[in-house]
């Protein structure tokens, strides 16, 4: 392998170098990778079903067989803090980098951009594996920032939905998840579990929650909108570059694991109140709060914009943490409340009941989600909560 040139990108932190390998150092480098789809969760697979992509599969083949030279592959590398620190001190120092790649362990390599040349040059391996090609490494010490590079090189690739970009960029950021929550609020050890995407039982208890409406409330919390419809196909550019912005910056994930814990903290507060021999009732006890995905995503949405401020304000990380511990302090007081009345009024579930079976049936979710994130914007920014009596006078707003 040589390399043929090196760069550290300044804005995200990362060692670019990029290589010239041969096809045989090149499969005993990433073939597991490759065959793990890219080791990237939502990298696209080699595709397969299509006839256009078949003819242009059997095009690139030809191509490579007649001496075609691709567009370098872009292999992705993750490393620990320390290593990391080293391989960039001395970037311009190519063997310490060499000696890295024997020790880097599979589940730590990633192809970000090439599946389908990487397919053609494993399909075409022999007799050809004393043949070079160009690859280009990036090296990082955060996952995300692998992320960000595949969103940049997937863009303009289309069709690509939200549902999709989300699923890629949370399932990442979830493997983190429940130990951040963990970490940040420790009474909630054991408490919580993440439901899977197509896991259909319904929740029966507090503290569990469906990885979809998770990933809304992601969206919701990252572009500050109550609206978000995650199977829309992206017609423009817009919203891939809103989340690209967000998972660069890993304030915003801790942020947003704030607010998950805010939720899931008043989520298992609220259920110890049940009144459920009223049958007739949506909300008939504590629990049903949160398990309306409506609910979570107002509550979320109204976090980030107590946060983030309203879109376009762009706060700086010295004032969305201080306004996180303005927060704390107003979830604190309604749980202080609560322990203080200890009493299933306080939440006000029938009258949030009336209000939700009063609301226009078209468009039910859309009028669900505006209810909660104005009843809980509302609770926010009042100056007094331990004024008031109970939670109905917010959800009458």
């Amino acid at each position: 392998m040589k390399i043929l040139d090196g760069k550290i990108d300044e804005r995200s932190n990362c060692v670019s170098l990029l290589a010239s390998m041969t096809l045989e150092e090149y499969k005993t480098l990433v073939f597991e990778s490759f065959n793990a789809d890219g080791n990237i969760e939502g990298q696209r697979g080699v595709i397969k079903r299509s006839s256009v992509a078949s003819k242009i599969r059997k095009r690139m083949n030809d191509d490579f067989i007649n001496g075609a030279l691709f567009p370098q592959v872009v292999i992705g590398l993750l490393y620990e803090e320390n290593d990391f620190k080293q391989l960039k001190q001395f970037s311009e120092e190519h063997e310490l980098f060499k000696e890295s790649l024997s020790d880097i362990q599979s589940a730590n390599i990633s192809i970000i951009d090439g599946m389908q040349r990487s397919g053609v040059y494993f399909t075409n391996f022999e007799g050809n594996e004393s043949r070079e090609i160009r690859v280009e490494f990036w090296l990082t010490n955060q996952s995300t920032k692998l992320l960000y590079r595949m969103l940049v090189l997937n863009t303009g690739q289309v069709p690509w939905n939200t549902r999709r970009q989300v699923e890629v960029i949370f399932g990442n950021l979830s493997k983190n998840m429940i130990s951040e929550l963990n970490k940040k609020f420790p009474d909630l050890s054991g408490k919580i579990e993440i439901l899977g995407v197509d896991d259909g039982k319904r929740r029966s208890q507090a503290g569990k929650y469906h990885k979809s409406s998770i990933i809304e409330m992601y969206l919701g919390f990252n572009t500050r909108k109550v609206k978000v419809n995650v199977s829309d196909e992206l017609a423009d550019e817009f919203q891939r570059f809103d989340m690209m912005e967000s998972i660069e910056k890993d304030v915003n994930f801790n942020l947003f694991v704030e607010c998950l814990g805010f939720l899931c903290t008043l989520d298992l507060a609220f259920a110890k109140y049940n009144n459920e021999d009223i049958i007739e009732m949506q909300f008939r006890s504590g629990k049903d709060v949160f398990t309306s995905a409506p609910a979570c995503l107002g509550f979320i949405v109204a976090c980030s914009e107590f946060i983030m401020g309203k879109v376009p304000v762009n706060r700086t990380d010295e004032e969305k943490t201080a306004r996180l511990q303005s927060l704390r302090e107003k979830v604190n007081i309604i749980l202080q409340k609560m322990n203080q009345i200890d009493d299933i009024a306080f939440l006000g579930l029938s009258s949030l009941s009336d209000v939700v079976e009063e609301l226009p049936k078209t468009k039910i979710g859309d009028e669900m989600r505006r209810l909660f994130k104005n009843a809980f914007t509302e609770i926010l920014r009042y100056d007094d909560l331990d004024e008031i009596p109970s939670l109905e006078t917010f959800w009458r707003e």
